[in-house]
């Protein structure tokens, strides 16, 4: 049994109690109000219930889970920790759970947002922590008056049914990515910049930060899916199986992404390089043609009295005429050699196109 919402050690946490909202299923209907309706709710009834807590502080919260749900310490200080990575704890009476979702606006540059949600589930009650509002969970909790069949089903299914909508918020994240991405690359080859490079690096980085939070979140559901979860009826095991799968696909994209942006990025620094040798091809070129036209210039600069063509009428014209010769010969030579106005060669445009088709369908046959 819990203890009572009313007695002196609860009504001190008012604080604590404003955080808390409760979604109550009795007599097959689906009450939603605060915490004075567990009142009407016995753990070792048959009646099931849903408590949500949004940004409790750790001061107020703490003495509830512990002294009020009887829940463990370790299990409550990981509930409110903010850097816990998903894992899975099992107790007589409840399994513990945490899990993460993640949020990130790709084209302003944001930081991957972590998003951790902590539950406690047991036979017919459902404990929810995070820090946030969580779009998923007030997605559902909106549902539950309308679709009373929810809760009917088990807490577990309002568990899955939430872990669902959180799921799903990675494969938009995961295409935008894939898009920024794609930019980036066609960007690349008209105007490479060191901003384009940041760019990479950024995304870059969040993916890590994905590929860190999804891989233990997958063996999480994994275990779940194989009924490693005492609390998990057989009959929603497959509906665990499924967000496992869903978790694979994400993770394997993850990786897909590492792999692009890390070709993109070796791509980024060939043509940087190329684009530098271009330069440095001109300019030996313009030295190559100025320095027979220097020598001629030097030649014919000199102060010597006897010298062919010096008191000639034509000899400024025909000097400059052997200059421009010689450099439009030299200029022909080296366009002839392909030194100098060559066909582009787009090799690293078509490996990454190629890359991209060979992401694509691995992404469609998953």
């Amino acid at each position: 049994m819990l203890s009572d919402p009313t007695d002196e050690r609860v009504s001190e946490t008012p604080a604590a109690l404003s955080t808390v909202r409760v979604s109550l299923l009795h007599d097959r209907q689906v009450v939603q109000g605060n915490v004075l309706l567990l009142g009407d709710w016995s753990e070792e009834g048959n009646d099931c219930v849903w408590i949500d807590v949004t940004g409790p502080a750790q001061a107020d919260i703490e003495p509830l889970l512990e002294e009020w749900f009887r829940f463990h310490e370790l299990a409550a200080e990981d509930a409110l920790s903010a850097n816990t990575l998903p894992k899975y704890d099992s107790f007589p009476r409840y399994d513990f759970y945490v899990f993460r979702t993640t949020a990130v606006n790709v084209h302003e540059g944001g930081e991957v947002e972590t998003e951790k949600l902590a539950c406690f589930m047991g036979r017919n009650f459902l404990f929810t922590i995070h820090a946030k509002p969580n779009e998923a969970i007030d997605t559902i909790w909106t549902r539950l008056p309308q679709d009373v069949r929810m809760m009917q089903r088990g807490v577990d299914f309002i568990l899955y049914s939430v872990l669902d909508s959180m799921v799903d918020r990675y494969f938009p994240l995961i295409e935008e990515i894939e898009d920024r991405i794609d930019s980036i690359h066609d960007l690349m080859f008209a105007e490479p910049s060191h901003h384009l490079l940041d760019q990479l690096l950024h995304l870059k980085r969040n993916l890590n930060v994905l590929r860190r939070q999804s891989l233990p979140q997958r063996e999480l559901l994994n275990q779940i899916s194989r009924g490693g979860a005492k609390f998990i009826q057989a009959e929603h095991l497959i509906y665990f199986r499924d967000l496992y799968d869903h978790m694979y696909r994400i993770g394997e994209s993850i990786d897909i992404e590492r792999e692009m942006t890390t070709s993109t990025m070796e791509a980024y620094l060939s043509v940087v390089a190329n684009r530098t040798n271009d330069i440095m091809k001109v300019l030996t070129v313009f030295s190559a043609i100025m320095l027979p036209i220097n020598l001629i210039a030097s030649i014919y600069g000199m102060n010597f009295e006897h010298m062919p063509e010096f008191h000639w009428r034509h000899g400024f014209l025909f000097a400059i005429s052997l200059m421009v010769t010689i450099a439009v010969v030299m200029l022909t030579w080296f366009w002839r050699r392909g030194w100098l106005g060559s066909r582009k060669r787009n090799f690293l445009s078509r490996e990454l196109n190629l890359r991209r088709k060979l992401r694509r369908r691995n992404r469609a046959a998953a």
